[in-house]
């Protein structure tokens, strides 16, 4: 199966958007300010959510660690 990628941005927000499809979802925080969303139908992870973006990721890039879901 083909799952369409969005990325968007909020800049006034500095908040990353990293969604696979447009379920409604629910949001675990696997980071500080790092959410994995998670539809609640199936389980299936449905994006990112990445609160104060340009300071997370401005310096380095990082290793961010998704639990999975059973």
């Amino acid at each position: 199966m083909n799952r369409k990628v969005a990325i968007t941005y909020d800049r006034d927000a500095d908040v990353m958007y990293l969604s696979f499809d447009d379920a409604k979802a629910e949001a675990d925080e696997i980071e500080d300010g790092v959410f994995a969303r998670y539809d609640h139908k199936t389980g299936r992870l449905a994006g990112f959510t990445i609160i104060n973006f340009s300071k997370k990721f401005a310096r380095k890039p990082r290793e961010i660690l998704i639990p999975a879901r059973t």
